[in-house]
């Protein structure tokens, strides 16, 4: 996806960081399946222990965001490190995504419509989209802030194929039925924990 090698020598938390706002900017040009990504699990270009996820069970927040934002975007990544989990709950967090991509892989790896480009300042977001499919599109939304943040999301579904209605359910459940408006958009009411993710279905 374009990556800079020298990035990965930066603490966790820029790494993550910076490789999502990379994503987001490569994907103006390129459909997620043609690039990938790096999480270096271990040191590879320096950078101390603040450059690296081991041990996983330590820095598992930051570990669960790479698999969902690398996953969520359906870019693949390289692990660089020696194993995926070192406890029941590091294992618990990478079946959890597996799974989520397994479930969702034709959406995840359709075209991507960007919503929010991330600042660090309040939610970021970026969404699939695919009008051939039953899941037309699947908004992945981040909070990299220590806040809680209540606000509405605008997710523009032209591309989607829909055109009056659409079914919209946070992780899938409880769907809501909400109208377009004349540009093709829905506003999404979003509630997001401190350093919180979650994913929007629409269909």
């Amino acid at each position: 996806m374009g990556y800079n090698e020298n990035q990965y020598s930066l603490p966790r938390w820029q790494d993550i960081s910076v490789s999502r706002q990379g994503m987001f900017d490569d994907t103006f040009a390129f459909i997620p399946t043609v690039g990938w990504m790096f999480m270096p699990l271990v040191q590879y270009h320096g950078g101390g222990e603040q450059a690296q996820f081991e041990p996983l069970s330590q820095y598992i927040v930051e570990y669960e965001w790479g698999l969902a934002q690398y996953l969520g975007a359906g870019v693949a990544a390289c692990y660089r490190g020696y194993r995926l989990y070192d406890s029941n709950e590091t294992r618990a967090v990478v079946m959890k995504w597996v799974s989520f991509y397994k479930m969702y892989r034709d959406i995840l790896t359709s075209d991507i419509i960007h919503v929010q480009r991330a600042d660090m300042q309040g939610i970021d977001s970026y969404m699939h989209v695919n009008p051939k499919l039953a899941n037309k599109g699947l908004a992945m939304v981040f909070n990299p802030t220590h806040e809680t943040i209540v606000t509405t999301l605008i997710l523009p579904l032209y591309y989607t194929g829909l055109t009056d209605a659409a079914l919209v359910s946070e992780q899938g459940i409880n769907p809501m039925k909400l109208t377009l408006d004349r540009g093709y958009n829905v506003e999404v009411p979003v509630a997001l924990k401190p350093l919180g993710i979650t994913w929007f279905l629409i269909q």
